[in-house]
């Protein structure tokens, strides 16, 4: 648990730090998907222009290069570190359709994107305005 209290007692997230960190979750996704135009579904990337929103994410937060056919690579569990809300929280699934998952933020957003095919800019709003 990487929440610290400024005593260095370590506690759970709060709101407003569980909330920054989507944001910036976002932002990621978004920047990812600026870098590789074209979405992959099933897999974290396909080849060297598609990413899901997950494979986006760590594209943002790493330089991965853009020459190399990455199907296949799974970015390892870095972004669950960078961004704890990953795996530290919980929602229902936003995608319609009488659906009614509910799972980790992590698996929500890779069932958006392979199951509802919703795009990574969709994904990206969608954790933006999450309250």
């Amino acid at each position: 648990m990487p929440f610290v209290s400024s005593g260095g007692k370590p506690h759970y997230p709060s709101r407003a730090e569980i909330r920054h960190d989507e944001v910036e979750l976002a932002e990621a996704i978004l920047h990812g998907a600026a870098v590789r135009p074209e979405q992959a579904f099933g897999h974290y990337f396909e080849g060297r222009r598609a990413s899901c929103a997950l494979g986006a994410a760590y594209e943002g937060m790493y330089r991965l290069p853009t020459n190399t056919d990455l199907t296949g690579e799974r970015p390892t569990r870095d972004l669950e570190w960078f961004f704890d809300c990953l795996e530290g929280s919980v929602r229902k699934c936003p995608g319609g359709d009488g659906c009614t998952k509910t799972l980790s933020l992590a698996s929500i957003l890779v069932h958006l994107n392979d199951t509802h095919r919703w795009s990574r800019e969709q994904i990206a709003a969608w954790l933006d305005e999450l309250k």
